[in-house]
């Protein structure tokens, strides 16, 4: 029994206790009241039955998707994020000064607002993107090797 059912059954005592007169104005309003809360713990005990009823079969279906996705896709995530064949969009070079790794988009170079790339620790030029030192922006990429 909940602690809400069992103030509503202490107000049904006290009142009969009391002797409240249900044939009286104020008795038939408190007996009503008593009954309307009644009626109501009863509504929310099935709600709250219905409601755990409904996190047991959530839970029962995550688990069945979890399956399925284990047993026909086969994605393993720690798999795809170490793979360096995927062409990310993102160019990797080194700092010459700080040795620091440098990461910058592919679309920077189609960018003709932006004149070079320096390092965010140091602040050295990384990357040069004036189009009168170089003629095919591609020969300035350093090579993979």
């Amino acid at each position: 029994m909940s602690k809400l059912q069992q103030k509503v059954a202490y107000l049904k005592g006290l009142a009969e206790g009391l002797g409240v007169e249900k044939a009286s104005r104020e008795g038939r309003l408190l007996a009503e009241i008593i009954d309307v809360l009644d009626h109501m713990t009863a509504e929310l005990d099935r709600l709250d039955e219905l409601q755990q009823d409904m996190q047991e079969y959530i839970s029962a279906l995550d688990e069945s998707v979890g399956e399925l996705e284990d047993d026909y896709w086969e994605f393993d995530e720690y798999d795809d994020a170490d793979d360096d064949d995927e062409d990310d969009g993102f160019i990797e070079l080194e700092c010459p000064k700080c040795h620091e790794t440098v990461y910058f988009e592919e679309a920077v170079l189609e960018d003709d607002n932006i004149g070079e790339i320096t390092c965010p620790e140091c602040g050295e030029v990384v990357f040069d993107l004036d189009p009168t030192i170089y003629e095919d922006i591609e020969t300035a990429l350093p090579s993979e090797d």
